[in-house]
């Protein structure tokens, strides 16, 4: 075996060297690891700004009977809503589990961030489902309406990024579709959060 003698000074710099680098990689490896384990998912922002919404109460109204229900509040045009977003509704499609409507959501302004929309039936206590796109939110069941399956969610999400640009009557412009199971009450409340707002509806 051939030995082969080093100078002292040469192994101390050959050391420092290997010191040197292995610092500087290490910290680049915590660095990455600590943005990869603190990054947001894609998408993260909006579905962060989402689940804060999820966090607001319903604080639906709560009538005695049919009877003492009461549409509203309205806006000059009639639509349905006390602003920022209104609501009016469109024409139907009835299923064996229920009846969508073809619905519009709209704002005048413009509005930052997601909004959230949730909506029950007053006198049975069951959701409004939302199928189709802007559907969001946990899946309770499936249908087939108009030909096509779809998941039944619980919620609804808008975004100004996700106008419906062809409707050029309002500034931001929602097409939606909402169901109601068989047999409905037909009287439904309609909570709307964003982001500085919350307002509810009343269908009846």
């Amino acid at each position: 075996m051939l030995r082969l003698r080093v100078p002292l000074s040469l192994v101390a710099a050959f050391v420092l060297v290997a010191l040197v680098v292995g610092v500087l990689i290490g910290g680049r490896l915590v660095h990455d690891w600590n943005a990869l384990k603190n990054s947001a998912p894609a998408g993260g922002g909006d579905q962060s700004q989402v689940a804060q919404l999820e966090a607001v109460p319903l604080h639906l109204p709560v009538f005695a009977s049919q009877a003492d229900c009461v549409s509203g509040p309205f806006n000059a045009i009639d639509s349905l809503g006390s602003g920022p977003v209104y609501g009016d509704g469109g024409p139907s499609t009835t299923t064996s589990w229920g009846q969508y409507f073809q619905d519009v959501a709209y704002a005048d302004t413009d509005i930052a961030g997601p909004i959230l929309v949730r909506a029950r039936d007053l006198f049975r206590d069951q959701p409004v489902v939302f199928v189709g796109r802007y559907a969001s939110g946990p899946v309770i069941g499936s249908d087939i309406v108009d030909g096509k399956t779809y998941a039944q969610h619980t919620e609804l999400v808008l975004n100004a990024s996700t106008s419906d640009k062809q409707a050029v009557n309002h500034k931001l412009v929602w097409l939606f579709i909402a169901g109601d199971p068989t047999p409905g009450t037909g009287s439904t409340a309609w909570q709307i959060d964003g982001l500085g707002f919350s307002e509810v509806f009343v269908a009846c």
